[in-house]
């Protein structure tokens, strides 16, 4: 049976970057409704961060705590290579960044259009916002120099091998 593809939380990785540095500051471990008050976030606002944390293994969040994981805190010491590898590699084990990764494998040019993203996008997450879901995964996917998007030639490319 073929994996469920998973949305990605609408989330910019600068967001969940500062809420690590926040959770080292404390002991690694905080109430997601105190940090989401102090920082005057609404916690809605706050659990999309959480959720990609949660997505790329750096937290957790058992009971309403959000939770420093071990690679979140050999994340925040890092310097930016070694963050840019740990965030790679769980791009790949995800199941939406997986499919395009096969998708792209599967072009003689490894790339597509934006459209044709867009038509997958729209066909695997219905419930999702196409253009959104684009936008999150061209942006963590580039931090993670994963992924690429020549805005002026519309095409989303395999940064590396």
């Amino acid at each position: 049976m073929p994996q469920a593809i998973n949305p990605l939380p609408d989330c910019s990785l600068t967001w969940l970057f500062g809420l690590l540095e926040l959770l080292d500051d404390r002991g690694g471990r905080e109430d997601g409704y105190k940090i989401a008050r102090e920082l005057n976030f609404k916690f809605d606002d706050l659990l999309r961060v959480m959720k990609a944390g949660e997505v790329l293994s750096l937290l957790s969040t058992p009971a309403g705590d959000v939770v420093l994981e071990p690679l979140g805190k050999e994340f925040i010491e890092s310097e930016v290579n070694k963050r840019k590898l740990i965030v790679r590699e769980h791009l790949k084990l995800h199941s939406l960044f997986a499919y395009f990764i096969r998708l792209l494998h599967g072009q003689e040019d490894r790339s597509l259009t934006k459209e044709v993203v867009l038509e997958h996008l729209a066909m695997l997450l219905p419930n999702e916002k196409p253009e959104r879901q684009f936008q999150v995964m061209v942006n963590w996917g580039r931090f993670a120099e994963l992924f690429g998007y020549n805005k002026d030639q519309d095409r989303f490319y395999l940064d590396q091998e």
